[in-house]
């Protein structure tokens, strides 16, 4: 016996309502790592391109721009150029990822003439005068640090997990802890707490995502340090994904070269 459209239509809705509260229940029985681990796998453009503007902001909202270039694959090599203004026209950045040590990073600055690798020690320094730090710039290893769901919440209309984030004993890390906000629908971080080894809470990163083709990507950052009262915000545009960017971008012989 053939089943009416109707029917089709009302067994359709009854099997999407079950496939959504399983999600939901799925989501609500799942440990702090396990989101962590699905924020770890999320989908992300294979390569990525982008023309980022990197603003520094004082205390006063005095603005001092930079224009950028910056190339990624995935979430294992970045490079970036600094194309004006003209004290750091030429600077450039790489960064290559590991699943077993610590990111490998150079920079080049005219100035010195030469690619300079950045040494562990001098991590908790800040990049290019920002307040990002070389060590913000690294991808996190999940296996780093111990997990804790602090709670859950809403942040600008976003259902968010809030998660604590504890370096392991013997990892080096500039942070006591991290406290980030995750995006449910999305496994998106949208928001992180970074706090000294004192305790306290030293920066701000706020990040607003947008959709490009099937991702959700960063089209904003903002790293506030509440200390120095300072601020950078990263903007990006003219974003292209999957482009089959050349891997042979990501070497040291590159950094040099503006693309």
């Amino acid at each position: 016996m053939l089943k009416s459209p109707v029917s089709i239509l009302i067994i359709t809705i009854i099997t999407a309502s079950f496939l959504i509260g399983d999600n939901a229940a799925a989501q609500e029985t799942m440990t702090a790592y396990q989101i962590m681990e699905k924020v770890d796998q999320r989908l992300i453009p294979t390569d990525q391109k982008a023309e980022m503007t990197m603003n520094l902001i004082d205390k006063r909202g005095k603005i001092r721009s930079r224009s950028v270039k910056t190339y990624r694959m995935g979430d294992e090599k970045q490079i970036m150029w600094f194309i004006k203004p003209a004290d750091v026209k030429g600077s450039s950045f790489l960064r290559i990822s590991h699943d077993d040590r610590d990111d490998d990073m150079w920079i080049y600055l005219p100035a010195f003439g030469k690619v300079r690798r950045i040494a562990s020690s001098v991590r908790n320094s800040n990049f290019m005068g920002s307040d990002f730090t070389y060590e913000d710039m690294e991808t996190p290893n999940l296996n780093d640090f111990d997990y804790n769901l602090l709670r859950e919440e809403q942040l600008e209309e976003k259902s968010c997990w809030v998660i604590e984030r504890i370096p392991h004993k013997g990892i080096s890390k500039n942070y006591l802890k991290m406290i980030t906000w995750i995006w449910k629908e999305h496994f998106t971080p949208v928001r992180e707490e970074l706090y000294d080894r004192k305790g306290n809470l030293r920066k701000i990163k706020s990040i607003n995502v947008s959709q490009s083709g099937k991702y959700w990507i960063p089209s904003n950052i903002t790293m506030e340090n509440l200390k120095t009262r300072h601020k950078t915000e990263l903007i990006f545009d003219k974003v292209e994904v999957d482009t089959g960017i050349d891997e042979q971008v990501f070497k040291s012989s590159y950094m040099t070269r503006i693309q």
